[in-house]
């Protein structure tokens, strides 16, 4: 007994000569009336004179045959035919077939609406009675009757469906609601197809209608963004109040000369991620608008090329080629516009900041959450112009309403719906959305109007909770419409929010491959037409707001996030450039894949370094460190599942800084040379980055970077027996008057050898450090070479004197090498400290500290407590520098407890 789909039709036959039978008489009813003879009808407004009821009865055969053939059109097989009624099965595949003639049939607009044929459908097992014809398969069954009487107590021009019908349980049909009557003596009800949309599928396109109206309810926020040359401009907006709207409006009424859209990509985890994306993205778009593209120096060609490849150059070195890319053209100059500034990586704001300082009038204009803090990179500029996005007034919403339904929708109607959610542009759209797509609103030609006569009136049908509540005002409507979403495209929004929101075809495919969803090809018209997602360039996918990424994130069930973030490390690897790492090491950190996360991290970390981008080497060296030492961890004990989020690598800049010292000479940026202006900027953006924790940055100017020996307690332990305490030293010990020769000493007797020579050379070298004596310190560098002995040792000395003689470069390429060199923990400890003193000494402080915490444990690792207490005073100078006490006296009772502590 095969399972069939009935539609079965009732329509209104009269007799061609009611007076040659006595079978039939007029019935009357309890009151002695005779019944109607005309059936009611839902169309009271169209008047039925008799003359056209009589023609339209005497056709009925005719329009039924005219029926039967279209059915047979659509594959369906008559299965019962009577007197008033007849009935067509279809295939349960085939459901929109059984629903487009039932539906056609209800709405014939050649026929009155009071002799249209009603309809029932129903489902289910049919068996097999006889065959009258090719297409008659006379059959019986359950859903047969159940179809009948659906028909038999419809109105005209109604079409009814069994609430079992297995369509309707899953939402794939529309319904206006619930009919009920008697037949014979049983009460019958159905729900109403909505005949004019009868298939979700046809509701979800009308979302594709929405309109985009112009920005509206903010010409007073746009009139105070007046933003002078060379200054900077803050937009405070909660998600969905249309900040990023209000940027792209600025971008169109301040004409600037050229203008670049800058917002995170990935994790935010990628140096000069978000500034990369930006060139990329703007090439094209200026060769579309036919606008003449920037000429770049000749020297900032190989720049340009190694920031697109993802490999990354100075953050001085980008600037130069953003302020060259926004260069001014006559008495227009460039403007800059950042989007979510508080997700976009620091390296990209610094280059930014520096760009901002060079001169040529460069804008910026930066988007903040209402409570977000301008980024440290930005701190140090004082913003010309700020504005906070609120709600829209009650007016502008309800047009703003309007405007996206293309004006279809009365002002009744528009009060109502404005009503309904918080008066945020991404709000009233997304509940738009979700009432066309659940069949709330239907959009019929030029109306929009509620399917149900109570939809959008009252109050939310339940009161929300905290978590809810403290959720963007759009989240509660795109949860609705995620839940009415099909697998496919909701698995590729998916895979597009763990990538951040915005990213290629190919890498989308890769992240969905096994999980039987469709290609993004396949899917582009139905994501772009429902405002899921749009192109921001040829084969890139871009979620339409940060509010849905987040939405989607939200929805992916806590067993499953490991599993996308572990596909996601993969993609990101195979995708990206050497810097893009980062973002895949995070991945990998969030699956709990350890291993790998601080493999990713470390190849990232080299890249960076590479680059000369120290502070984000070693922010990403400290995190392949946590991710190493939690792996190991995790060897001898169970994993903690209560974790959500891997330890974050991001700098903690309020713990460090400069510090003036009044004994020092003029700062290096005073002295004149060729490259001062940019020694000057550098400065100036360590002084921004430090501004949020160094009080004397906070006052104003470039603080001076500390001498090698102005961390001599630090430099001291790099003895290579081990970490010998700094304060034994004799500070006073001469290493010989100024016409001897310190190196004499060292060839007094000849039965020495050559490894006492060596330990004799590296303790002259330590007090020479330690006196700040270059000169000697060089040539005892030197002889110690020569002896082939203690090779880490002289690599780390000869660093120092580099660092001394001002070749910043090359002392920093120098210490991180031996830095990154496989050794014993306690090997490790004294590599990772002298980065650590050498980057202090440049005046990078923040890598200073990262340097140190890592030695820190590498020291710890090892047992080791004079290493211990080594780096514990290191961090002790290092935040006594910049005025923070409180961090100052904390390390240096780590340091006391260190020394105080049995040496293992």
């Amino acid at each position: 007994m095969p399972e069939r789909i009935v539609v079965s039709f009732r329509g209104t036959a009269a007799l061609s000569q009611p007076d040659s039978t006595d079978a039939v008489t007029p019935w009357a009813g309890r009151r002695g009336a005779p019944r109607a003879a005309v059936p009611p009808s839902r169309h009271r407004s169209a008047p039925r004179d008799a003359g056209a009821a009589a023609r339209g009865e005497e056709t009925y055969l005719a329009r039924a045959l005219a029926l039967k053939k279209r059915a047979e059109a659509l594959g369906a097989t008559l299965c019962a035919w009577s007197a008033q009624t007849f009935s067509f099965e279809f295939t349960p595949e085939d459901i929109e077939e059984a629903v487009l003639l039932a539906a056609l049939a209800a709405e014939d607009a050649t026929v009155h609406p009071d002799a249209r044929f009603a309809a029932g459908i129903a489902q289910g097992e049919m068996t097999y009675v006889g065959e009258a014809g090719r297409f008659t398969a006379l059959s019986w069954g359950q859903p047969l009757l159940v179809a009948v009487m659906l028909a038999r107590i419809a109105l005209p021009g109604d079409v009814l469906l069994d609430p079992a019908l297995p369509a309707v349980l899953s939402g794939e049909l529309m319904t206006l609601g619930l009919h009920r009557g008697i037949d014979g003596a049983r009460r019958v009800r159905g729900l109403r197809l909505d005949a004019q949309q009868p298939l979700r599928r046809q509701v979800v396109e009308s979302v594709a209608r929405l309109c985009k109206p112009p920005l509206l309810g903010r010409d007073g926020e746009l009139a105070e963004l007046a933003v002078p040359p060379g200054s900077l401009a803050v937009v405070r907006a909660e998600a969905g109040a249309g900040g990023s709207r209000l940027l792209l409006e600025l971008l169109r009424l301040l004409s600037p000369s050229r203008s670049l859209f800058v917002a995170p990509i990935g994790a935010s985890r990628e140096p000069f991620g978000a500034l990369r994306r930006a060139l990329a993205r703007a090439a094209p778009r200026t060769e579309k608008a036919r606008a003449r593209a920037p000429v770049l120096p000749d020297r900032l060609q190989p720049a340009l090329a190694r920031l697109l490849a993802g490999e990354g150059v100075e953050p001085w070195t980008a600037a130069e080629v953003l302020a060259a890319w926004l260069a001014p053209s006559g008495a227009r100059f460039g403007l800059l516009a950042v989007d979510d500034a508080a997700e976009v990586d620091a390296v990209s704001l610094d280059a930014i900041a520096i760009a901002m300082e060079m001169g040529t009038g460069l804008r910026a204009v930066v988007r903040l959450g209402r409570s977000d803090p301008l980024p440290a990179p930005l701190a140090a500029i004082t913003p010309a112009a700020a504005v906070t996005l609120g709600p829209l007034p009650a007016a502008s919403a309800q047009d703003l309403l309007r405007r996206l339904l293309d004006g279809c929708i009365d002002e009744a109607g528009a009060r109502r719906w404005a009503a309904r959610a918080p008066a945020f542009p991404l709000a009233l759209r997304e509940l738009l959305c979700e009432a066309l797509e659940s069949g709330v609103l239907r959009w019929i030609g030029r109306s929009v109007a509620p399917r149900r006569r109570s939809a959008g009136r009252g109050r939310p049908a339940r009161t929300m909770t905290g978590a809810e509540l403290a959720a963007p005002p759009a989240f509660r409507p795109i949860e609705g419409r995620l839940r009415l979403l099909a697998v496919g495209p909701r698995t590729i929004l998916t895979a597009l929010a763990t990538l951040g929101g915005d990213a290629s075809d190919a890498a989308i495919d890769g992240l969905c491959d096994g999980t039987g969803a469709p290609k993004v090809a396949s899917l582009e018209p139905a994501l772009l037409g429902a405002g899921w997602a749009f192109r921001p360039e040829p084969g890139w996918l871009k979620l339409s707001s940060r509010t849905l990424r987040d939405a989607l994130l939200a929805a992916v069930p806590p067993g499953e996030r490991a599993a996308w973030h572990l596909a996601a490390a993969r993609i990101v690897e195979d995708h990206a450039g050497v810097l893009g790492l980062a973002d895949a090491a995070w991945h990998a950190a969030k699956a709990g894949d350890r291993r790998s996360a601080a493999e990713l991290a470390a190849r990232a970390a080299r890249a960076a370094g590479d680059a000369l981008l120290e502070s984000s080497a070693a922010e990403l060296l400290a995190f392949a460190d946590e991710q190493e030492t939690a792996r190991e961890h995790r060897l001898d004990e169970a994993p903690d599942s209560t974790s959500s989020q891997p330890p974050t690598f991001r700098t903690p800049i309020e713990v460090v800084g400069d510090a003036p010292d009044p004994d020092r000479g003029p700062p290096a940026e005073d002295r004149a040379g060729p490259d001062a202006p940019r020694v000057a900027s550098d400065s100036a953006a360590r002084a921004r980055r430090l501004s949020s924790g160094s009080p004397d940055a906070a006052r104003g100017g470039t603080l001076p970077a500390p001498r090698p020996d102005d961390h001599r307690a630090a430099l001291a332990p790099e003895a290579p027996a081990g970490f010998p305490d700094a304060t034994s030293l004799d500070m006073g010990h001469s290493l010989g008057d100024a016409s001897g020769d310190p190196l004499a000493k060292t060839s007094e007797s000849p039965v020495l050898s050559m490894n006492d020579i060596a330990v004799r050379l590296a303790e002259l070298a330590k007090q020479a450090l330690v006196q700040g004596d270059l000169r000697t310190l060089e040539r005892l560098v030197g002889e110690l070479r020569r002896t082939g002995e203690h090779a880490d040792l002289v690599e780390r000395m000869s660093g120092l004197v580099s660092l001394g003689r001002g070749a910043k470069d090359d002392a920093l390429r120098r210490f991180r090498l031996a830095a990154e060199v496989e050794a014993s923990p306690a090997q490790r400890a004294r590599a990772l400290l002298a980065y650590g003193v050498a980057l202090a000494a440049a005046g990078r402080t923040e890598g200073a500290l990262l340097e140190g915490l890592s030695a820190l444990a590498r020291a710890r690792e090892a047992e080791d407590r004079r290493g211990e207490q080594a780096c514990a005073r290191f961090l002790a100078q290092l935040a006594a520098a910049t005025g923070h006490e409180d961090a100052a006296r904390a390390w240096a009772q780590v340091a006391r407890l260190a020394g105080a502590a049995p040496p293992s």
